[in-house]
């Protein structure tokens, strides 16, 4: 009554809020079809991009709270409402002050806690009675037997101990974690056929012995399309490239005197480059022989020698040139019009699991699910999801009935988004209760921790996790790990610099104290970073920033690589009237991500006969493929 209901933080729980939709694209890919029935069967499933595991388990913990606690921030912070500001009494209270999170708890009708559930069943029904109205309230109807009995069960159990109001309490909270909550339809065909999904426990040793031969993959993605043409830009060139690129570029170009300067080898336009001014670290790796870059590099079919082939249509090109969502699955999935081939890291883990005839690899997420990570169903177990600060875990409240949110959702059910939903929630408690083992609340050497500390920015919080993740490896038992890492908002249309430089500068600094804790544990040699993004930015400004264009440069750095080197072609012409330009500085790829990604392929283990499952296209290009001997040591 005359209170407004404040629902704000939710994109932090649940991935979603209200005004705060991550891209121009709104909440989902229109196109997502996450691993299971939904892309055996060609459908899409949009919201099921909310399946990870942090956004799982912020729901069910929001969910869980809510009949206890209505929307409040109780339970550290985990419930739907913000902070303290939301537990302030309804305002026919005579009484009005803010309410303690134990008041509520209590169930005292007398304090009248805003915006709990204040349904009531008949006074005299049985708990059978009462979860069978629940069903048709909640679910229509549709619960199946058995998790219509666990609910029961569960209903009961609390009416005995606490009484029926605590009972109702913990019966609302079960129903968000039944498939049939999310669903609508029934989730199984015949009930007394039923299957129970496998899935294997693992057990953390209690000496583990340290893992042998150790190799991990650092992927960072850089949403929204880096304008790579300010990070890796030409500075001495006796073509007189540096002149035509402060001309083309106009008010984007970056003033000489601030380029980092680095020393260029091999055929390149320029003896000298310049490296953006926020990335003095990655200059500092390039000049130790610890880093290298690729020039004009982005998704391709076939080569494409120049605007002239382009224009003639003789070759075959990715679809939806300069569409985010497009070549976001083309750079990740690098198998050019192939939406079903998953993603690199997860296809070099599926043959690296092949070759070794079983699980030494493992995937890790600190950004969502991406396309990147995934791998063949049956092959390789889904990546692990988990947040700039760690492993999501339960409250107190959906603790409490844990067992009961796997019995509900452990058979394979007949609806496909139904057992979409169930897959998901059973994989997310499986290994949230592994990560918590292996790694809970570790912490890192005091160096590392205050390095990470005094940034605080959420691409570090990333490299933090990565970095926690790599020192529980013998925990894990993996001996082959590929992390995900992304820092977004490239999309640099009306930004010609100071928004771009903030987010360098960032990246720059969460690669220096990963790369440091590294070093100092012995592992840098062990460690491949790479950037990648959807595609690069039009070399011309278009009055306030940069617009969607195709090739651009990136980095690859670790201990073992070969650095000091740029792989690949600079375009020698940046002008208008340049070969390679497709208008408004727009430039054709000259070396494919496949270039790239077959070195560090072989680094990582992928055998020779393997490559082709890997890197469907390979076998298109002649030029500018980089095997392990061209990138590492």
């Amino acid at each position: 009554r005359s209170r407004e209901v404040d629902l704000i933080y939710l994109k932090d729980k649940i991935g979603q809020e209200s005004h705060y939709a991550p891209s121009v694209f709104s909440f989902f890919l229109a196109e997502y079809q996450p691993i299971g029935p939904v892309l055996d069967m060609n459908l899409v499933a949009p919201e099921a991009q909310l399946f990870d595991a942090p956004k799982l388990i912020g729901f069910l913990n929001g969910m869980a709270n809510l009949p206890f606690y209505g929307i409040a921030d109780c339970e550290d912070g985990k419930g739907f409402g913000p902070f303290f500001f939301s537990r302030f009494k309804i305002t026919d209270h005579p009484d009005e002050r803010w309410y303690q999170c134990h008041e509520a708890g209590s169930l005292n009708p007398d304090t009248h806690v805003p915006h709990r559930f204040r349904w009531l069943p008949e006074s005299n029904a049985s708990p059978a009675e009462i979860v069978s109205e629940m069903d048709l309230l909640l679910t229509g109807g549709r619960l199946s037997s058995m998790n219509k009995g666990i609910i029961t069960q569960a209903y009961a159990v609390a009416a005995e101990a606490y009484g029926d109001a605590t009972a109702l309490q913990h019966a609302i909270s079960h129903f968000a974690a039944a498939p049939e909550f999310h669903v609508t339809n029934d989730l199984f065909s015949n009930e007394t056929q039923l299957h129970e999904r496998t899935s294997t426990v693992p057990d953390i040793p209690e000496n583990p012995p340290p893992v042998t031969d150790y190799k991990a993959i650092v992927y960072i993605y850089l949403q929204g399309a880096l304008d790579s043409y300010s990070l890796l830009m030409p500075n001495v060139c006796a073509n007189g490239l540096n002149t035509q690129y402060h001309q083309v570029r106009g008010d984007i170009a970056i003033a000489n005197h601030r380029h980092l300067v680095i020393n260029s080898i091999g055929d390149q336009p320029c003896s000298k480059f310049g490296v953006h001014p926020e990335m003095g670290y990655i200059q500092q790796l390039y000049n130790m022989g610890e880093a290298s870059f690729v020039a004009n590099i982005g998704p391709l079919f076939e080569p494409i020698a120049d605007n002239i082939e382009f224009k003639q249509g003789t070759k075959q090109v990715p679809p939806s040139l300069f569409a985010h969502n497009v070549q976001t699955a083309e750079t990740q999935g690098v198998s050019t019009g192939d939406a079903t081939a998953g993603g690199i890291l997860g296809r070099i883990g599926d043959a690296i699991n092949m070759q070794a005839g079983e699980e030494v690899f493992d995937a890790y997420s600190v950004f969502g699910t991406p396309l990147a990570l995934e791998g063949a169903p049956g092959v390789s177990r889904p990546a692990d999801v988990l947040t700039e600060v760690g492993v999501s875990s339960f409250t107190p409240t959906p603790s409490m009935f844990e067992h009961n949110i796997v019995e509900m959702n452990k058979h394979v059910a007949d609806s496909i988004y139904g057992e979409t939903f169930s897959e998901a929630i059973s994989s997310a408690i499986l290994r949230k209760n592994l990560l918590e083992q292996s790694i809970g609340d570790s912490l890192l050497d005091a160096t590392t921790e205050a390095c990470f500390t005094r940034l605080e920015t959420p691409i570090s919080n990333q490299f933090k996790q990565v970095t926690r993740i790599i020192a529980q490896r013998n925990n894990l038992q993996s001996k082959r790990d590929v992390f995900y890492v992304q820092l977004g908002s490239f999309d640099s249309h009306s930004d010609n610099y100071f928004g771009t430089a903030e987010k360098l500068s960032m990246l720059n600094g969460a690669i220096q104290c990963f790369a440091n804790n590294m070093k100092g544990n012995g592992l840098w040699n062990d460690v491949t970073v790479m950037s990648a993004s959807e595609f690069g930015r039009t070399l011309t400004s278009n009055g306030a920033g940069t617009d969607h264009a195709w090739g651009g440069n990136h980095f690859i750095a670790g201990g073992s690589i070969a650095g000091g080197k740029i792989h690949g072609k600079y375009p020698d012409d940046l002008s208008e009237n340049g070969p390679l330009n497709i208008g408004r500085g727009r430039l054709i790829p000259t070396t494919s991500w496949e270039g790239l990604w077959k070195g560090v392929a072989e680094w990582f283990g992928v055998e020779s006969q393997n490559m082709a499952f890997v890197l469907p296209n390979l076998s298109n290009f002649q030029t500018n493929v980089f095997g392990k001997t061209d990138l590492y040591k």
